[in-house]
């Protein structure tokens, strides 16, 4: 990876962070109006995409 790949990659990780606070939001929503499967179906979303995420950063992190 390039530093062009890198900076680019790091911005889409940003960007998908704040989408996940977001999810996040909802999933407290969720859990307040006592909806626990659909709290339960968004965390287990939020989970995949962190593990996602974790995997780019590995990346990132291996060609550094």
């Amino acid at each position: 990876m390039n530093k062009e790949d890198i900076y680019s990659e790091i911005e889409f990780l940003i960007n998908e962070l704040e989408t996940l606070v977001q999810s996040l939001a909802t999933a407290r929503e969720h859990i307040a109006e006592n909806s626990n499967n659909r709290a339960t179906n968004n965390l287990s979303d939020i989970e995949m995409r962190l593990q996602a995420i974790a995997g780019k950063v590995s990346k990132i992190k291996s060609s550094i």
